[in-house]
């Protein structure tokens, strides 16, 4: 059994796969195991990754028979393997060797932490650090598109009181980047893990703080890829809704799945009726201001009024 569980959900990622194995089983941390699943891949993907599983005993290669949705092949992941820390990765994400070294570390020590993550930084298709845009307030990749500055400056993740954290992924999580720290699997198994409809990470990382608190560590591990292709760079609803359930839906069934499972989470966990009230005042001012810094950091966005 090994100690970590990887688990890299894909879907046409021949662009980038490599790279992103690579980057796993060259972990200064040994004890993973791998365990990629092809969501009906169209490209070379299948290839590359049958052949890195034929080199390497830790990786282990599932194929869908269909395109089943990013949130189902995600989840399908979580029952793989019985270690007691789990990660996902993306295709086109990079891992700095020590990140799984420094986050094992972590929730070894901090045994009360449900998630450990590292800092971030947004590179572009080459590898390339974004530069930062004084005039937009972002990170432009090569098309343009603004991204929200990493690290983002978000301290009440790691606060001892439930109401702060899940606030803070309220109010201050943009890019949900936490989503591939390293996690306990104990505090995963008590969420919903993603739903069928957009934005459902920031509702997982919204349970996982009601559970506990986050590990913040200052150094950059984790390195995020922004390109044309991926799915944070569409400003469609209908192809956000597709991407994750793998059927349409209208933006409007969307949002209103989105609040009820916000309304859920703040239901699901034992808190002081001070404390859910609280959660729910933060569901509030979400709703109210939601996509305004959204909306103004992917101004460059081409057909983006």
């Amino acid at each position: 059994m090994a100690k970590v569980t990887v688990g890299l959900p894909v879907f046409n990622g021949a662009n980038y796969i490599s790279q992103a194995i690579e980057g796993i089983v060259g972990q200064t941390f040994g004890d993973l195991e791998l365990i990629i699943s092809d969501n009906a891949s169209g490209d070379a993907t299948e290839d590359i990754c049958r052949d890195f599983a034929r080199r390497d005993r830790r990786i282990r290669y599932l194929r869908q028979a269909r395109n089943v949705g990013a949130a189902a092949n995600h989840n399908l992941l979580c029952a793989q393997g019985d270690g007691p820390y789990f990660k996902w990765a993306s295709h086109d994400d990079v891992l700095h060797p020590r990140f799984l070294e420094v986050t094992v570390a972590a929730l070894d020590a901090h045994p009360e932490v449900v998630l450990a993550s590292p800092a971030s930084a947004l590179i572009d298709e080459l590898g390339q650090p974004l530069v930062y845009s004084p005039e937009r307030g972002g990170m432009v990749d090569r098309s343009n598109v603004c991204w929200p500055c990493l690290p983002e400056d978000n301290p009440g993740l790691t606060a001892a009181d439930a109401a702060t954290r899940f606030s803070a992924v309220m109010l201050k999580t943009v890019m949900c980047v936490e989503v591939y720290g390293l996690m306990r699997r104990s505090a995963m198994n008590q969420t919903s893990l993603l739903g069928h409809f957009s934005a459902s990470d920031k509702v997982f990382l919204a349970q996982m703080a009601l559970l506990g608190p986050y590990w913040l560590g200052p150094d950059v591990l984790f390195f995020r890829r922004c390109h044309p292709k991926q799915f944070s760079a569409s400003s469609s609803g209908s192809f956000r809704a597709l991407w994750y359930s793998g059927r349409k839906d209208s933006l409007l069934a969307q949002q209103l799945k989105l609040l009820a499972a916000y309304c859920r989470s703040a239901t699901m966990y034992q808190l002081s009726i001070a404390s859910r009230s609280r959660c729910f005042l933060a569901i509030v001012r979400r709703a109210l201001f939601r996509g305004h810094q959204l909306r103004r950091l992917t101004s460059g966005l081409v057909g983006n009024p």
